[in-house]
């Protein structure tokens, strides 16, 4: 490997690395912004439209550092995105199809060795009204899957991919993204960062096997809201 080769690669992790936390960063910018925001607006803490509208805005943090990125470094490719054809809307359908049975998979690994990931906190019936999971039906299509597909996928694939090919940058993309769900502390939190780091490579494949980043944003939206849409029924 040459020398210019070699920094290329160090810089496009170091970029992917400042991406990352520029994300985290707008997500947690964003939660302090609604913080301050909600009062003026009426919207009292703990109900439904509090916690709907503040997923909304963290959310969108994430959307600001990829947005940046691409206009000061000029690399618009890295958020190639189209309408899916039919062969990706189906592969998209297969994806939320495939990560629901990995899901069963991975959750069944891990009771062999007496293992239980967290729990998501979004999904936890004793914070939230039913009518919240239903609303996060179309947020999750909407805005949680898109967003976090745009700095993952998008973002921090993209860039790692320039340097380093595919498959090490699936890895290190799905490395960051399980980060991202270290929920609780000790052995469940782990296993619920390894859970999400496996569903991401799947992510990761998908996006480079279409070269859209509308189809793996689907996908992605499409399982959060089939989780929601199960915990709906569950205590509606």
């Amino acid at each position: 490997m040459s020398e210019s080769s070699s920094n290329s690669r160090i810089l496009r992790v170091g970029q992917a690395i400042a991406l990352f936390f520029a994300g985290v960063l707008g997500l947690s910018l964003g939660s302090s912004l609604w913080i301050g925001a909600a009062p003026a607006l009426g919207v009292a803490e703990r109900t439904t439209a509090y916690q709907i509208a503040s997923t909304v805005v963290r959310y969108l943090g994430f959307v600001v550092p990829v947005a940046l990125f691409v206009v000061a470094a000029g690399d618009r490719d890295l958020l190639s995105g189209d309408v899916p054809d039919r062969r990706e809307a189906l592969l998209a359908i297969g994806a939320v199809v495939a990560l629901y049975v990995g899901q069963i998979a991975i959750l069944w690994a891990f009771s062999l060795i007496d293992v239980a990931p967290s729990r998501n906190p979004a999904l936890d019936p004793e914070v939230h009204a039913p009518a919240y999971f239903l609303l996060m039906i179309p947020v999750s299509l909407l805005v949680v899957g898109p967003a976090e597909e745009l700095l993952v996928r998008g973002g921090l694939q993209g860039v790692l991919r320039k340097s380093w090919g595919p498959w090490p940058s699936i890895v290190g993309a799905s490395a960051l993204f399980g980060s991202l769900h270290y929920i609780g502390g000790g052995s469940g939190a782990l296993a619920y960062v390894a859970f999400s780091f496996l569903l991401g490579i799947l992510l990761g494949y998908l996006y480079e096997r279409t070269g859209n980043l509308i189809v793996p944003a689907v996908a992605h939206g499409g399982y959060n809201a089939a989780l929601y849409a199960i915990q709906y029924g569950q205590v509606a």
